[in-house]
């Protein structure tokens, strides 16, 4: 085979494998956006109070921050091809029992088996998601949590025809489920198969996580709290204290968001551009700042314009610590990886208590405040986020990962 002919072969090949993962990151956001949007169905069907369901929901980050170190050791023993392609399977298998809970105690149990087979996806995925940015020559990452965020997107699209058309709950998921999981069968044999590093670092299981991936959980840790604070409390801050309709409310998570979408499908090149660092701080100051505007001006179009600044400027900012954490020179990437999701995902475990506990003393303008205050610290923590390998070249693909 010449030259020529084998590198067209290489690059049709990466070209499929960085398709194939963006069907990954895809559908995980609209398997997601589809079943959230069935919230109120659910409660319907269950006869449960916002109150109550909060207890079954808390099981979900309580299983993944359990499973995420084992996360990282699976990922890092078998390979993110393996575990991306195995774990996918078993979270479509795992989600379609939610419509079919008789009860709160069997919904609990089911959200802590979703939360920690989600674990281990987003470990895999991202890690291998960065193995295909390495052989690409170029910085992708940013990309893939884009497909991510258009996942949700259309997700929830579909979601809410499928509430217009009072769709039965169970039917509904099990389609959209059936559907994601029947493209992953599609794809998954065109994930990347180049090895990442897995055979040189099997012995390494148990390693002390350095300072750098510490300060990037942390740094994960405001970005995914001010995530859920922005999807949990955007409308309802829009809807009750300024007093607008519902409708207009809900264009507050709306434009959070598309420029989370617009946001991370130009990171890579931002990133590029000005580096992970200036990229980072930006980004913390712009949400923090875009925020803390909004709460000023106390305008239900301050608002939502003030949501989308917040969107922008975090939409780069879990990538990018991604980035760094699976390329630190003295800890496997999952591992890596598993590390800084742990921290990062009790974002999502304290966020909503602590912000609606502050609310109800202070006031949501007030607690909604404390998020754009704590927003700024990652621009203080930014330069955590400097990776310490940047792509350059596509490298040949090898068949060790399978």
């Amino acid at each position: 085979m010449s030259e020529s002919v084998a590198k067209q072969s290489t690059t049709s090949q990466l070209r499929a494998a960085r398709i194939a993962v963006a069907y990954i990151f895809f559908a995980n956001g609209a398997i997601g956006g589809n079943w959230v949007t069935r919230i109120p169905a659910l409660m319907d069907k269950l006869g449960l109070t916002v109150f109550a369901l909060s207890f079954a929901f808390f099981a979900a980050p309580v299983g993944a921050i359990l499973a995420m170190p084992l996360a990282g050791r699976l990922v890092t023993r078998f390979g993110s091809r393996r575990a991306t392609k195995v774990s996918f399977v078993l979270w479509c298998l795992s989600i379609t029992p939610i419509a079919f809970a008789p009860n709160l105690i069997v919904l609990g149990l089911v959200m802590f088996v979703v939360g920690a087979v989600s674990a281990v996806m987003d470990v895999a995925m991202n890690a291998h998601g960065l193995a295909l940015e390495r052989r690409y020559g170029r910085l992708i990452l940013s990309s893939f949590h884009a497909w991510y965020s258009i996942g949700g997107l259309v997700g929830a699209g579909t979601g809410a025809l499928a509430a217009w058309a009072a769709l039965d709950l169970r039917v509904h998921i099990s389609l959209a489920v059936g559907v994601a999981l029947a493209g992953g069968l599609l794809f998954s044999p065109f994930l990347f198969r180049g090895g990442d590093g897995v055979a040189q670092e099997q012995r390494r299981f148990f390693v002390k996580p350095p300072r750098q991936l510490v300060v990037l959980g942390i740094v994960a840790f405001i970005s995914l709290l001010a995530e859920g604070a922005a999807g949990d409390w955007s409308a309802v801050y829009i809807n009750k204290p300024l007093h607008a309709s519902q409708a207009v409310a809900a264009f507050g998570y709306f434009s959070f968001s598309l420029m989370m979408v617009v946001g991370r499908l130009s990171g890579d090149r931002l990133s590029l551009r000005f580096g992970p660092v200036a990229l980072t701080r930006a980004g913390g100051l712009l949400a923090a700042g875009s925020l803390t505007v909004a709460l000023l001006i106390g305008h239900p179009v301050a608002a939502i314009i003030g949501f989308a600044g917040m969107g922008a400027g975090l939409a780069a900012v879990v990538p990018t610590v991604f980035r760094a954490a699976g390329s630190h020179p003295d800890v496997p990437p999952g591992i890596g990886l598993a590390s800084v999701s742990v921290i990062g995902y009790f974002g999502f475990l304290v966020g909503p208590p602590l912000i609606g506990s502050t609310a109800k003393l202070l006031g949501l303008p007030a607690a909604l405040g404390i998020v754009a205050l704590v927003m700024a610290a990652i621009g203080l923590l930014a330069s955590s986020a400097a990776s310490t390998e940047t792509p350059t070249r596509a490298q040949p693909l090898a068949a060790t990962d399978d």
